[in-house]
């Protein structure tokens, strides 16, 4: 059976190569270390994250600028983090969403800082 004929495996776990090097020794300690909060955030209701982000986007973009850029800050690294971990098992689609979002989070937090928004 060719390369491209066998089925890929629905974990993207499996999926994932397994990185070398010392990059793959830092996104080891960061996986193990964020182990236990992925896994209370999968415990809450589906809704409770997704609100979050969008209630702190919302304060980025119209909330008084010294709470704008920290709630800015915490989606920024929320969208990062979540990045991070995820990068290995991302096809080319997946990783371009991931650092578009995070560029426009970034972005509305330079917009908000120099007066632009």
């Amino acid at each position: 059976m060719s390369r491209t004929n066998r089925r890929r495996s629905g974990n993207p776990a499996r999926r994932a190569a397994t990185p070398t090097g010392r990059a793959s020794a830092t996104r080891g300690v960061i996986a193990q270390r964020s182990r236990g909060l992925l896994v209370r955030l999968s415990q809450l209701p589906p809704l409770v994250v997704p609100g979050l982000m969008l209630v702190l986007m919302l304060l980025g973009l119209a909330a008084p600028l010294y709470v704008a850029l920290p709630a800015l800050g915490v989606v920024a690294l929320f969208v990062g983090w979540l990045a991070f971990l995820s990068w290995p098992v991302l096809d080319l689609k997946g990783r371009f969403t991931r650092g578009l979002m995070l560029g426009l989070v970034l972005g509305a937090g330079v917009a908000r800082a120099t007066g632009w928004l």
